[in-house]
């Protein structure tokens, strides 16, 4: 299993930008004003070319999802239309409650990693021992221009191919979500696309964690928070003894 935990990457930046910028808009908000958050995609993305995926529209897409589950509100697929500030004026009470589910996968964010794959990568030397198709029980395996190739029609993902390759030139492919989640709980929905079984889902955030496209996201509720510490009301916090392994030695 891949584990990401402890590597600083653009993922982190972005969800840390993120949360910066609605604790930003939450202490300066004004009563009535959530204008602001429309222009908070193009602040993290600026410009007209894209930094991370193939389109700058997708990019700041991706961030409203973010900004919606950094203030408690459900993520949204792509065709449902409506501006980022859409039910934002909920978040402005600070008694508002957290409505599950706590993970949620930004669909138009998921990459369709291949799940259980296991396939012929281009280290293959086309050995003349041909191991690999020998140890085939499912005769999945067959040869073109001197390489293994492997029909996945027929493959039962027995891995009995990568044990004899001589050069290690088969691997399992497994999405890396699925791999980390310690309930089974990751799935496919029809578009190939990571879906969580919520039935079986702990909330651990393993998923979360090692998703290296950013695509899954845990609600929060900064802007509520920051709302009732401006309030008249005091506020009193329970943090877990490791907060103070986010301020150094």
């Amino acid at each position: 299993m891949s584990n990401m935990r402890g590597i600083y990457t653009s993922v982190n930046d972005l969800r840390r930008h993120v949360y910066a910028e609605i604790a930003r808009l939450s202490y300066d908000y004004k009563e009535g004003d959530l204008s602001k958050l429309e222009q908070i995609p193009y602040t993290i993305i600026p410009g007209e070319v894209s930094q991370y995926r193939d389109s700058v529209f997708l990019e700041r897409a991706i961030v409203r999802e973010r900004m919606r589950l950094a203030m408690g509100l459900d993520v949204r697929r792509a065709s449902e239309q409506a501006p980022v500030s859409y039910r934002a004026e909920e978040c402005v009470k600070p008694e508002k409650f957290y409505e599950p589910p706590l993970i949620n996968i930004i669909k138009f964010a998921c990459h369709s990693c291949p799940d259980n794959v296991v396939t012929v990568t281009n280290a293959c030397q086309g050995c003349l021992a041909n191991p690999c198709k020998i140890t085939c029980p499912k005769g999945a395996i067959s040869f073109v221009d001197g390489k293994s190739v492997i029909d996945q029609s027929k493959c039962i993902k027995c891995g009995k191919c990568m044990d004899v390759c001589p050069y290690g030139a088969i691997v399992r492919l497994k999405r890396p979500c699925a791999a980390a989640c310690g309930m089974n709980a990751i799935k496919s929905d029809e578009y190939g696309r990571a879906e969580i079984d919520y039935d079986k889902c702990v909330s651990c955030g393993m998923c979360l964690a090692n998703c290296p496209f950013g695509a899954i996201g845990d609600k929060a509720q900064i802007f509520q928070v920051i709302q009732a510490i401006r309030g008249d009301v005091p506020v009193y916090a329970a943090v877990a003894p490791s907060v103070s392994g986010q301020f150094g030695p």
